[in-house]
């Protein structure tokens, strides 16, 4: 219960400064024993996964899971989080800068790769402190410039090592060393300290009383030039030693000492002459087994499970000669893991892919029970399978839409089939979906040809019987014209009847035509004639009468 007995504070800033978001991230746990504080920088721009974060969560996770502060053990951690960022590439190349600094709240240990810093600061200096995995550096370290040109040197982002790098990190981990009461234990990110170089922070530490003094002072220096220069994602974490864990002393009598101390000296020199023998033998096998298994954990890290298949067999032969039941059951279960792993990897590599889910299924089980080890280069794989079975499944149905003669719904099929093989870097399928593709809009494209020919040859037909419906109407207008100028010249000539039947013959025409003012003219046109005729009629019959008479 060293916590309770100590007293650490930690306080911090993350902020996105002039990008759009703010891609690092601090985390840390405090446990009964020991403590951790872990700061991240995103070096990638992939705006789905925030990579820092992931490597933060990874590796707070694997230390509360086995808190200590050995060096393999701070290893294993990045290396665990070095792991899950190469299993969630997924075509994206995601990198990441990360420093941690762990205590038992007596002493610290701390351990970085890339460029994010950690200071060691003690009576107003800086006592120790990590160094950039970065070409700058280099070139400070062999006097080529000087260490304020670094925080502005154009190479200083130039990494040679960091988490999620296609080759092995270079793990830089410190020595344990003792901490005292007003110690800072101060974490950057390159957003920090580009701009607040060591010498203006520590102006600030020492001008400053409070931790959340020296928080917003740096921040405030940060920021203070942001409209002449690019202010990148800034974090930055000051834990501040206020008490350190001492161990209650009680005082021992000369007598219990060399009661305690007798029988354990007896104990030991029995027990070292009895095994000396033994251990001289079998060192060798022990050493080797070790090694296996140290050899097989690297490689399921990178996820090599053919390598690591390879060394816990080996290790599991000796564990077993050994009779070390503990790491000959480890190395069983993890070698069991790798041959999993591989034949399924086989069956998705010949295509079988219903068979290689199943097998990666199989293999997630395995992997849960063994700690999640390879679990997200296998839980990749599966997403991959099931990419691939869904990609073959767009196809098909793209196929089947075809059959239909829907050549829009199928080639919309194939595109999502040819964007979902690129995302996975599947050619052969891209290659097969594109060529689908360009098949049915080259179809599609024939059909709308035939149609829009079909179209212009009704047009073309529309506008000849137009032309000739409006010659006949035409025609018949001028028709009517000549009967109505015969039945005037009728009219005048007093053959009323005559006239009367030309006006008639012209009023039908105009009435087709839908003629109404011309056909209504004709009308009294005709009522003229028959009042003409009439007129006519009764003066022959007076003269009829009156020769009568």
């Amino acid at each position: 219960m060293r916590r309770s007995n100590s007293e650490f504070q930690t306080l911090h800033i993350s902020e996105e400064g002039q990008r759009l978001s703010n891609r690092d991230y601090f985390g840390f746990v405090e446990m009964d024993d020991y403590a951790c504080y872990v700061l991240a920088d995103s070096l990638d721009e992939e705006p789905s996964v925030n990579s820092a974060r992931l490597v933060v969560d990874s590796i707070i996770r694997e230390f509360t899971e086995a808190p200590g502060m050995s060096r393999r053990r701070l290893r294993r951690c990045l290396r665990r989080a070095h792991s899950e960022l190469l299993g969630q590439r997924a075509g994206r190349h995601l990198k990441v800068s990360a420093v941690i600094a762990v205590t038992d709240y007596r002493k610290l240990r701390y351990c970085h790769v890339g460029n994010s810093r950690l200071y060691w600061i003690r009576n107003a200096r800086i006592l120790e402190r990590t160094y950039d995995q970065s070409l700058t550096q280099n070139l400070v370290e062999k006097d080529r410039i000087s260490l304020d040109e670094a925080a502005c040197h154009e190479e200083r982002n130039n990494l040679y090592s960091f988490l999620g790098d296609r080759g092995k990190p270079q793990i830089q981990v410190s020595r344990k060393k003792k901490l005292e009461a007003g110690d800072l234990i101060v974490q950057l990110t390159k957003g920090a300290w580009e701009q607040c170089g060591e010498r203006q922070f520590l102006e600030i530490v020492n001008n400053s009383g409070e931790i959340q003094d020296i928080l917003n002072e740096t921040e405030d220096h940060i920021l203070k030039e942001q409209s002449e220069k690019s202010i990148d994602n800034y974090s930055l974490a000051v834990t501040s030693v206020n008490r350190v864990y001492q161990s209650p002393k009680k005082p021992v009598s000369l007598k219990k000492i060399i009661l305690i101390a007798l029988p354990v000296l007896l104990l030991v020199i029995i027990s070292a002459v009895a095994l000396y023998a033994y251990a001289r033998s079998m060192r060798t096998k022990t050493q080797d087994m070790l090694q296996c298994m140290e050899n097989g954990e690297e490689y399921l890290a990178y996820s090599n499970f053919q390598k690591a298949a390879e060394e816990y067999e080996q290790a599991k032969i000796l564990a077993g000669d050994l009779n070390r039941e503990s790491e000959y059951g480890e190395a069983d279960q993890y070698v069991k893991l790798a041959q999993q792993v591989i034949l399924a990897d086989e069956a998705l590599s010949t295509q079988e892919y219903e068979k290689a889910g199943e097998l990666y299924l199989t293999a997630r089980e395995m992997s849960v029970d063994a700690g999640n080890v390879g679990l997200s280069y296998i839980e990749g794989q599966l997403d991959r399978t099931e990419g691939f079975m869904e990609i073959f499944d767009l196809m098909s149905q793209g196929e089947r839409k075809e059959e239909y003669d829907n050549l829009e719904g199928a080639i919309a099929l194939y595109k999502e089939a040819k964007e979902k093989a690129g995302a996975l870097y599947f050619s052969e399928g891209k290659k097969e979906a594109l060529e689908l593709q360009m098949a049915a809009e080259e179809k599609l494209e024939k059909e709308q040809m035939e149609t829009e020919e079909r179209l212009q040859e009704q047009i073309e037909a529309q506008a000849l019987s137009q032309a000739l419906e409006n010659e006949q109407k035409t025609n018949d207008q001028r028709s009517a014209i000549d009967l109505e100028s015969q039945g005037n010249q009728l009219l005048a000539e007093k053959s009323y009847e005559s006239a009367i039947a030309f006006y008639q013959a012209a009023g039908e025409i105009y009435s087709r035509l839908e003629l109404t003012q011309l056909a209504e003219g004709i009308e009294q046109k005709i009522a003229a004639a028959r009042a003409g005729m009439e007129a006519e009629e009764a003066k022959v019959a007076a003269e009829q009468t009156e020769t009568a008479g």
